[in-house]
């Protein structure tokens, strides 16, 4: 994912933006009284096809780099994927194929076809989305939510065209959005949009990324998140970031979050291994999540001293 990224990082300031703000989507939905928060954390990656990736969670790769049993190491080690896959194509068989390699608890969240989002514009898709609804019903339990990314050039004159796709889809799938221009981030525009989403009861997805800090908008608009975090090659403040996004789980599930989800990007794809392994740990000193023990049976290869440089 190159959404967000620059050249050069040095006069970024990665604050995050007050979270405080966000709260209207889950407020109302409380955690179990005395048992502490009740969110479930899921970690991720946007796919498990990378050889590096796919070496380091002990997945067998040939010397011509064809991956063997990635999809079951990975789903060994990580219990979500945000399988960009399906915005390129898909097939029922597919789905079913992949339902069969995970275990119980697995959630895959398969992004809307290029057809969807990008020809069709969210307008006259009936039969296209009918159809890809249909296909990720073979995932049964696995299916997380479907999400999309409207393209970066689309910007809130199709605020109808969105609306009517949220009204007509969300009753029948969960649904997770993106936008990417920067009008969608102002104003009267701004609060529509959160409005929308918020009645419909549709995952506003926050994209912290270091070229884009509008898109980091801290809003939770259902009781469900999805973070989608762009790392800049395991610098410093990858890992300050994590800390920071650790508090504001902790902080949003004590007042009623009930799932997040978050996938880490990187250019090389193997270091997202790092930035999962650090906040997995930071999560579970907070007690939040169903995060699986990946460490245990799983192989899982540490990247030698970098977690003990970030205080791992």
């Amino acid at each position: 994912m190159e959404f967000g990224r620059l050249p050069n990082i040095d006069s970024v300031d990665f604050t995050l933006p007050d979270h405080r703000a966000g709260l209207q989507g889950f407020q109302g939905s409380s955690p179990c009284p005395g048992d502490g928060p009740a969110c479930a954390v899921r970690l991720g990656m946007a796919s498990w096809a990378d050889a590096g990736l796919a070496k380091r969670l002990g997945a067998s790769v040939t010397p011509g780099g064809t991956v063997k049993r990635g999809l079951q190491s990975y789903a060994s080690a990580m219990p979500a994927i945000e399988l960009n896959t399906t915005f390129y194509g898909y097939s029922r068989e597919r789905f079913e194929n992949w339902r069969d390699q995970v275990p119980r608890g697995f959630r895959f969240n398969p992004k809307l076809p290029r057809a969807i989002t990008h020809e069709l514009g969210l307008g006259e898709c009936e039969v296209e989305m009918g159809r890809f609804v249909e296909c990720t019903e073979a995932l049964g339990e696995r299916r997380g939510c479907l999400w999309l990314a409207l393209p970066p050039y689309v910007g809130p004159s199709e605020f109808t065209a969105l609306r009517d796709f949220v009204v007509r889809w969300r009753p029948l799938v969960p649904l997770a959005i993106e936008v990417r221009e920067a009008r969608w981030f102002r104003g009267a525009v701004f609060q529509d949009l959160l409005s929308l989403l918020v009645d419909h009861d549709t995952t506003f997805i926050i994209t912290d990324a270091a070229g884009r800090r509008d898109v980091l908008h801290m809003r939770v608009t259902s009781p469900r998140t999805m973070i989608r975090f762009v790392a800049n090659g395991l610098h410093p403040t990858d890992f300050s970031r994590l800390d920071d996004w650790a508090k504001v789980l902790g902080s949003w599930a004590e007042n009623g979050l009930q799932e997040a989800q978050m996938f880490f990007h990187q250019r090389d794809e193997a270091q997202t291994v790092d930035l999962a392994d650090h906040m997995e740990r930071r999560l579970s000193a907070l007690g939040l999540g169903s995060l699986q023990p990946w460490r245990e049976g799983t192989g899982y290869g540490a990247a030698g001293t970098q977690l003990d440089l970030f205080g791992g």
